[in-house]
C-alpha cells in the first residue's frame, strides 16, 4: 500500500508541471531583455558622449576641421582623388594625339629649371630684365626649356587641375561638397577659361594683330598663368589666415599677374614692339593697343582671379 499523502503530493507536482511548464524560460526571457535595454542604453549614452566631445572639439580645438570624421570630406577627397588619377591616366594614354605635331610639341617642352624661374617671373617680374623671346630662326621662337620668356601649355595645364582639386578640398572641409558640384566646377573654370581666350583672340583680331604674332595656343598659355596666383590665393584662405590675409594677398598678387602679361604681350599687341611688327600704324592704333592691353592684363584678368577664388 502507498502512502496516500505521498500519492497526493506526486499528483501535484504533475499538475504543477503542466500548468506552468516555462516559468523558468520566462525568467530567462525577461532577464535577457533586461540586459539588452540596459546594453541599448549604455550605446545611446555612449554615442552622446562622443557628439558632445567631438562638439567640445570643434568648438575648442584646432581651427581645422577633422576631415578623416567627416563623411562630406571623405566624400570630397574621394572624388577629387579620383579625378586627379582619372585625368593623370587620361593624359598619359593621350599625350601623343595632344602633342603630336610639332606645333603643339613647343608647349611642353619644359624642365623643372624652366618651371621653376616662370613661377618665380609670375608671381614677382618686376627684375626680369628683357622680356623678348628669343628666336633660333627666321620666323621661329625658342622652346620653353630654352627661353623662359616663351609661353608653355604645362603650367597652365597642371595650375588648372590643382585649382579644381584645391577647390575640392576646400569644399570637403566647410562639409558642403557634392560629388555633383565637382563636374559643376570643372565646367565653370574650363567655361572661364574658353571666354578669356577667346575674347583675347577676337580684340587681337580687331585690332589688327598679326596672327603670326597671335597664336591661339601662346593665347591659351597666357591666359592660363592666372591660375598660378589664385592657386596661391586659395592655399592663404586654405591655411586659415582669414579673409584679411586673403584679399591682403590677392592685390599684389593679381598686380604682378597684370604685369607680367603687359610686359609679356607687349611685343605682340604694339606695333613694332619687339619680334612682332602688328598691322597698326601711328599714335592712334598705338594708343588704342595700349589701353586695350592694359585692360586687359589688369582689369579683365583681375576679374577672373577674383571671380575664381
Amino acid at each position: 500500500m502507498q502512502n496516500p499523502y505521498a500519492q497526493q503530493q506526486a499528483q501535484n507536482q504533475y499538475w504543477d508541471g503542466q500548468q506552468y511548464p516555462n516559468l523558468n524560460e520566462q525568467h530567462q526571457q525577461q532577464q535577457q531583455q533586461q540586459q539588452f535595454q540596459q546594453h541599448q542604453q549604455q550605446q545611446f549614452q555612449g554615442q552622446q558622449q562622443q557628439q558632445q566631445q567631438q562638439q567640445q572639439q570643434q568648438q575648442h580645438g584646432s581651427q581645422f576641421p577633422n576631415i578623416f570624421n567627416d563623411p562630406t570630406a571623405q566624400m570630397g577627397l574621394h572624388f577629387s582623388q579620383t579625378a586627379l588619377n582619372a585625368s593623370q591616366n587620361y593624359m598619359q594614354q593621350n599625350i601623343q594625339q595632344f602633342v603630336g605635331n610639332n606645333d603643339m610639341r613647343y608647349y611642353f617642352k619644359v624642365s623643372n629649371s624652366y618651371v621653376l624661374k616662370k613661377l618665380r617671373l609670375i608671381v614677382f617680374p618686376y627684375r626680369n630684365q628683357t622680356w623678348i623671346r628669343q628666336s633660333v630662326s627666321a620666323g621661329q621662337y625658342a622652346t620653353p626649356i630654352d627661353d623662359v620668356n616663351a609661353p608653355d601649355l604645362y603650367i597652365p595645364s597642371m595650375s588648372l587641375m590643382t585649382y579644381i582639386i584645391i577647390w575640392a578640398l576646400m569644399e570637403g572641409l566647410k562639409g558642403d561638397f557634392h560629388p555633383e558640384m565637382l563636374w559643376q566646377a570643372t565646367t565653370r573654370t574650363l567655361a572661364f577659361y574658353l571666354i578669356d581666350v577667346v575674347f583675347a583672340k577676337v580684340s587681337f583680331y580687331a585690332l589688327g594683330i598679326d596672327s603670326k604674332d597671335s597664336k591661339i595656343w601662346d593665347l591659351a598659355a597666357y591666359a592660363g598663368y592666372k591660375f598660378v596666383s589664385i592657386l596661391l590665393i586659395m592655399l592663404v584662405e586654405f591655411c586659415g589666415f582669414g579673409r584679411l590675409a586673403k584679399y591682403l594677398v590677392l592685390c599684389p598678387l593679381t598686380f604682378a599677374l597684370g604685369f607680367f602679361l603687359m610686359r609679356s604681350l607687349r611685343y605682340v599687341v604694339l606695333p613694332n614692339g619687339g619680334s612682332g611688327s602688328g598691322n597698326g600704324n601711328g599714335n592712334l592704333s598705338r594708343g588704342i593697343r595700349t589701353q586695350f592691353l592694359f585692360l586687359y592684363c589688369f582689369v579683365v584678368q583681375g576679374a577672373f582671379v577674383w571671380l575664381l577664388t
